[in-house]
């Protein structure tokens, strides 16, 4: 089960649930075994009725810095990146890996129409984000090897990410809101 503590992997299963793609949030806290050592699980497998099953590794990021600009914040570990791309061979062809990132905001006073492409969650407003694992790695730099984290420049970024809905071909509606959470969910 996905780390509901998280946030930002709270809002993302809520997302997914809600425009019915069927997931398995993975259990975070054990690592599996691959070779000699122990690999990263991801935080979600998705099977989207159209197009490849996703392995997916969602990073959660605030979405507006200060002054109210998008900085796309990207880093990640290197740890994210090596037990993505094993699952990814592991599971073969028929699977793709991804980095989504979970770009949270604060409530809007007057809020935008529900087509602006948010979810709200929490009384957060989430906006999701993904690139795929092997564009990522090709476009990554260091952001210090003390961190053991990478990023890609945000002009590359910009350019090669897209809203995760267009890695989910199973749905062209926009998401529904979601069933009110129960305790047990929060």
């Amino acid at each position: 089960m996905a780390n509901r503590s998280n946030h930002y992997e709270a809002a993302f299963e809520a997302y997914i649930r809600s425009i019915r793609i069927p997931c398995v949030a993975v259990d975070e806290a054990k690592r599996a075994f691959f070779g000699d050592g122990g690999v990263k699980n991801p935080d979600f497998l998705l099977y989207p009725r159209c197009g490849p099953n996703l392995v997916v590794e969602v990073k959660g990021k605030r979405g507006k810095n200060a002054k109210g600009r998008r900085p796309w914040e990207n880093w990640v570990t290197t740890d994210d990146l090596s037990g993505l791309t094993c699952w990814q061979e592991m599971f073969g062809p028929g699977f793709r890996a991804i980095l989504t990132f979970a770009y949270a905001e604060p409530l809007q006073p007057f809020p935008l129409p529900r087509e602006n492409g948010a979810f709200e969650f929490r009384g957060l407003d989430y906006r999701f984000w993904a690139v795929g694992l092997d564009d990522y790695i090709a476009n990554l730099r260091s952001r210090g090897p003390a961190w053991k984290a990478v990023a890609m420049a945000r002009a590359a970024f910009r350019r090669r990410v897209r809203p995760l809905q267009e890695w989910l071909p199973m749905t062209t509606e926009a998401p529904r809101r979601p069933k009110p959470l129960t305790e047990r969910d929060r």
